[in-house]
């Protein structure tokens, strides 16, 4: 008892209890504060779903199947050019975003199963700016889906496509027609 008498009434006890006070006090500050951040960004994020979005590659220039387009449709400016087996026979084909008189189309070219001879589906509309392609399995069976995204003066679309009998079918859009 008389050890804590004398702690006390020392000056250097009430130094040294008033130091861990106002170090407890700053913790305690810095986690609320932490938290309170944490629970800000919760709120900015909240009811938004995000999401990391990977598009296909573009093909190099010298990509045979691009010849191969470049040569069918010698005045087409190809805008966008990515491979990928769209007819699930084991070949790569190639889905062509390009710039044509009649406006931008999307074409697809599909290896015949030589990887030397191509069929062309016909050309569809395609996005007018900021366009981008996805290849997706989306029901894990068969041709995988072709997703086309783009804009056209702010006016955002996309289509979902699938390969049957050498045609992209679309199977479900929204705003395509006021982006293409």
């Amino acid at each position: 008892m008389s050890i804590i008498k004398k702690l006390e009434d020392s000056i250097w006890a009430k130094v040294i209890l008033a130091v861990v006070v106002v170090v407890i006090a700053f913790a305690a500050r810095s986690m609320l504060e932490n938290k309170h951040e944490e629970s800000k960004i919760d709120k900015q994020t909240a009811g938004k779903t995000i999401r990391e979005t990977s598009y296909a590659e573009t093909v190099p220039e010298d990509d045979s199947i691009l010849n191969v387009f470049k040569n069918a449709y010698p005045t087409a400016e190809v805008l966008l050019a990515c491979r990928e087996d769209v007819t699930d026979d084991g070949l790569d084909d190639l889905v062509v975003i390009c710039k044509m008189e009649e406006g931008n189309r999307t074409i697809v070219v599909t290896d015949k199963g030589d990887s030397t001879n191509y069929d062309f589906s016909d050309p569809i509309p395609a996005p007018v700016e900021n366009q981008k392609i996805q290849f997706k399995n989306i029901d894990k069976e068969g041709e995988i889906e072709i997703i086309i995204t783009g804009e056209k003066k702010g006016a955002v679309g996309y289509a979902i496509y699938r390969m049957i009998d050498g045609q992209p079918v679309d199977l479900f859009g929204e705003g395509m027609e006021d982006c293409c």
